[in-house]
């Protein structure tokens, strides 16, 4: 048995809390567990350590490694690097062929944020799937609706035998189909064998059997078999089920006040009700709202009536039209070594609260366009300027000056917190010269033009 997890998208539904160089599979919302460690958790008590891999691109590997191995260091060899994004069918492939996959193995495939309880249903699931998988269907798992969704795909299905797949329809179809009884929410979930997927990809899409990876059209599962394929069954998920694709998806999950109120964070609201607001750095106060959504983070806020949360990904695309950088990182930026946040940016300077976990430490690198003056708030420094080492504690302060190769680390066992001043004519996060990095990334620069370009 193989199961794949797929933790590369870059869905932004949940902006401005998702964005694109952090999705939503890595957020803490409704557990002090990310929805990627839940999804681990969930199907390692089935699979097993041995058994289960999570497929992501380069740019969020760092993120995956990190959140993994809060719960067990030997998954990071199960991390299967995808060299390009190209949506999910090339993904299976890619780890079908990169696990050298045998025609009777059995491949359980799950996408990385989604919400399911409880465990013993889960597992149960899974197992019927299997066994219609070993009878050669390619299983997708559906979901009855609760109310009409535009949100979702649909599948139409005949007891297991499915009929047809239909995309996010409009709400007066969604409602036909509610009605109707024979369709279900597509869960984007699926279980067949290796050799099935060989087969009816050689059938329906051969790009993804015969050509290498980097010409393989990007086309998702659904689209590219699941759609044309008179070999698909369909297993009943009759459990809670939620892909949290929307803010009003969020406001369902969390728990409620006396008035209907989901809140989170440092949150006031007074005449409120059927609302969500969620604070994330600032007090949020609301007089007088019904069915609204307040979203605050340290850069953005988002306020919107609650039917209208699928619209966020419309907004999303407007501001990635005007170029605007929320769109892609929050103020404070996750690395390897632990995170930095901006407090403040002008034409020539930038003024960063840098936080370096124990025994990690930034890479070896210089700076053609800027100096940079580090204050320790806490925690003790080793620091290194061309050949010379020095060990800084809290309180004191070191300056590197325009291109000279420099490198901090956390040689202790608590965070190192600091203060960094950079200030010069370009302070943009291209301007480093990598000269050694203990987590890999100057291969990664390399060879996957990454946008991760900071230390």
């Amino acid at each position: 048995m193989i199961c794949l997890i797929l933790a590369g998208g870059s869905g932004t539904r949940l902006w401005p809390l998702s964005r694109s160089h952090f999705p939503k599979q890595f957020l803490r919302i409704a557990s002090e567990e990310s929805f990627l460690q839940m999804t681990v958790r969930r199907n390692l008590a089935f699979f097993g350590e041995d058994n289960l891999y999570i497929l992501t691109g380069a740019t969020y590997y760092h993120d995956v490694l990190s959140q993994v191995q809060e719960i067990s260091p030997r998954l990071k060899d199960n991390i299967l690097l995808e060299p390009a994004h190209k949506n999910t069918a090339p993904a299976v492939a890619f780890a079908l062929d990169a696990l050298q996959s045998q025609k009777d193995d059995l491949v359980y495939i799950t996408p990385s944020d989604h919400l399911i309880t409880p465990q013993e249903r889960y597992q149960t699931v899974i197992e019927e799937g299997f066994k219609l998988a070993k009878k050669e269907w390619m299983v997708t798992f559906g979901v009855r609706p609760s109310r009409p969704e535009t949100g979702y795909g649909y599948i139409k299905s005949k007891g297991e035998i499915v009929e047809k797949f239909v995309e996010k329809p409009d709400f007066k179809t969604a409602q036909e189909y509610v009605m109707s009884g024979d369709y279900f929410w597509n869960s984007g979930m699926f279980a067949l064998t290796a050799g099935t997927f060989l087969r009816e990809a050689k059938k329906h899409m051969p790009a993804l059997v015969e050509r290498p990876f980097e010409d393989m059209p990007s086309i998702s599962l659904d689209y590219a078999l699941m759609e044309k394929s008179d070999r698909v069954a369909m297993v009943e998920l009759n459990l809670v089920w939620s892909d949290i694709g929307s803010w009003e998806n969020v406001y369902e999950i969390l728990p409620k006040d006396d008035h209907q109120n989901a809140t989170h964070g440092n949150v006031l609201p007074f005449d409120t009700t059927h609302s969500l607001i969620y604070a994330g750095s600032r007090l949020v106060s609301t007089i007088g709202l019904d069915h609204i959504l307040v979203i605050e983070t340290d850069d953005a806020v988002l306020i919107a009536r609650k039917e209208d949360s699928q619209k966020v990904k419309e907004i999303v695309g407007k501001l990635k039209d005007l170029g605007k950088k929320e769109v892609d990182e929050h103020l404070t930026i996750h690395r390897p070594w632990g995170e930095y946040t901006v407090l403040q940016e002008g034409p020539r300077h930038k003024i960063k609260r840098i936080c370096v976990h124990p025994k990690q430490k930034l890479s070896l690198q210089m700076h053609y366009h800027r100096s940079e003056h580090w204050v320790i708030v806490s925690g003790t420094a080793k620091v290194t300027i061309a050949e010379k080492e020095s060990i800084v504690h809290e309180g004191e302060s070191i300056f590197v000056p325009k291109s000279a190769i420099h490198r901090v680390e956390n040689p202790g066992i608590v965070p190192l917190e600091i203060i960094e001043v950079q200030v010069g004519e370009y302070l943009g996060e291209d301007d480093i010269l990598r000269l050694e990095d203990v987590y890999g990334r100057l291969k990664e620069d390399a060879a996957f033009n990454l946008l991760i370009k900071n230390a």
